[in-house]
């Protein structure tokens, strides 16, 4: 059988290379053919490598998901060379940066030799002469411990007093802390939208048989279907939400007054609980104008406060 070798590059993020490990499988038995740990250059070899199709994984220990997966075929003529390109987001949760301790060595030195070069003219007597020679020497002396000074400046502080180590990870933490926040609020607003949902649903529900309309009647789908196009859009953003919420109470209020209007004569139906609730949350719905997660999350707690908490323990016991 004909094998060929295998040449694989791996770029994108090279401070990972040192710890990935190389996976190549047979995609059909899902058995792995051949593993291998690539340079710190990002090159491998994966020599005697039959012709084929093959799926080529790339792991790091720090990550539970491949960092790379991706179908490649070996060729039957001569060496094939694949080039590959991870993406650094997924390391973002990386230490911070070990910068090297400065050497002033080479400072302390400097300044050691101009001390010693210029001691023998801290000898001088009142009224002796300065000669030129010893001028020349303080001066070049004074010269090199300026520039020992300079160096020190850039050695122990970069310009500013700035730690761009320090700066790339609280950049990193910041980002992914929004993403977090972001994440959480939408996830905690889509969780509300279907808890609230389903309040406005088991208002109109109560209604209804308040009313003595059955719920699967034209009169009664004609409500609960404007409640089933508000869950239908409970992951939508908060601005398109809010909109469909509006469109959603102009349109309940509507029919909720006709309702209340053929049941002119029945006072107690009227003003019945579940009616005022109901128009209350109508008058909620036709007043949302969210345009954040942050400020949808407010109307919420504010819903929750004026309507009374426990809207989820409702619908559950319902």
């Amino acid at each position: 059988m004909i094998m060929n070798d295998l040449t694989l590059n791996i770029h994108g993020f090279p401070a990972a290379n040192r710890d990935l490990e190389v996976e190549l499988r047979d995609p059909i038995s899902n058995v792995v053919v051949k593993t291998a740990k690539p340079f710190l250059d990002g090159t491998t070899r994966l020599p005697k490598v039959a012709p084929g199709a093959y799926e080529l994984t790339l792991r790091h220990p720090n990550l539970v998901a491949p960092v790379l997966r991706r179908p490649i075929r070996v060729l039957p003529t001569g060496d094939t060379a694949v080039t590959v390109v991870i993406d650094p987001a997924k390391f973002r949760n990386t230490p911070i940066e070990d910068i090297p301790d400065a050497n002033l060595t080479p400072v302390r030195q400097m300044a050691d030799s101009v001390a010693e070069t210029v001691l023998p003219l801290a000898a001088k007597q009142p009224g002796e002469a300065i000669k030129a020679d010893d001028w020349n020497l303080l001066a070049s002396s004074i010269r090199d411990l300026a520039q020992a000074v300079s160096e020190l400046t850039r050695l122990v502080s970069p310009l500013g007093h700035d730690h761009p180590e320090f700066l790339r990870k609280f950049d990193e933490v910041t980002n992914n802390f929004d993403s977090l926040v972001t994440t959480l609020s939408a996830a905690m607003a889509e969780l509300q939208r279907q808890i609230q949902a389903g309040r406005f649903r088991q208002q109109v529900e109560d209604v209804l048989d308040a009313a003595s309309v059955d719920k699967n009647s034209a009169r009664g789908k004609e409500l609960t279907d404007l409640i089933g196009e508000l869950e239908r859009t409970v992951t939508a953003d908060p601005a398109s939400f809010a909109r469909q919420a509006r469109n959603v109470g102009v349109q309940l209020a509507t029919k909720v007054e006709t309702l209340k209007d053929e049941r002119a004569d029945d006072a107690t139906f009227l003003t019945s609980e579940v009616v005022m609730a109901l128009d209350q949350s109508v008058e909620v719905l036709k007043s949302t104008q969210t345009k954040s997660y942050a400020s949808e999350l407010e109307l919420h707690r504010k819903t929750d406060r004026a309507m009374g908490g426990g809207a989820l323990n409702t619908i559950l016991r319902r």
